[in-house]
């Protein structure tokens, strides 16, 4: 753990340097960058968490939590100030951890549960692509299965029977089978 890189941006160079400290009893690669240099240590160090403190929800803070969240990294944001009204500004997702600034708990722990949110923020993306995925197919096949129906005055089940005997005989995918019947119904239709 202590190898992976912890790369910390603060809105003031003083909290910058106190957030640095409190790392250093736990790793060994701890980079310090200011926000107009934040794109570039990003790249620098792909594997990097961020560890940002901002004295309050702003545009910059709102800005940094979508970037990290494009670039999959994970994120420990640490606030001075926060009120009700505050916590609206901030971007409402799940992948990164917020803790006040007058927490006594060790950062360390924090990083690590920052890296696990995103962890898991990650392999529900895929889930979710991949649930879309198979949606987005099964649409193709209803069009595909209705068409039929339509065309050849097929009930559902002799069409959906006939659509999967030819996935079976073409070796093609149901899916790939119902997006070839759909383009050629419908360019004989037209």
């Amino acid at each position: 753990m202590p190898k992976t890189p912890v790369l910390v941006c603060c809105d003031s160079i003083a909290e910058q340097a106190h957030i640095s400290a409190r790392l250093a009893r736990d790793f060994d690669k701890i980079m310090g960058c200011q926000l107009s240099q934040l794109e570039s240590m990003l790249e620098k160090e792909p594997s990097a968490t961020l560890v940002i403190s901002w004295q309050q929800p702003c545009a910059e803070l709102s800005l940094i939590i979508e970037v990290a969240k494009q670039l999959q990294r994970p994120l420990l944001v640490i606030l001075k100030q926060l009120n009700n009204n505050d916590i609206n500004r901030l971007p409402a997702s799940n992948d990164y951890v917020l803790l006040p600034h007058d927490s006594q708990f060790e950062l360390n722990a924090w990083v690590i549960h920052a890296r696990q949110v995103r962890d898991k923020s990650i392999q529900d993306d895929q889930k979710i692509a991949a649930l879309n995925l198979k949606l987005e197919e099964r649409k193709v096949v209803e069009k595909a299965k209705g068409l039929l129906m339509k065309y050849h005055h097929l009930d559902e089940q002799t069409a959906f029977a006939a659509l999967r005997k030819s996935a079976m005989q073409s070796s093609l995918s149901l899916n790939q089978v119902a997006k070839n019947l759909i383009n050629t119904l419908e360019s004989i239709h037209l």
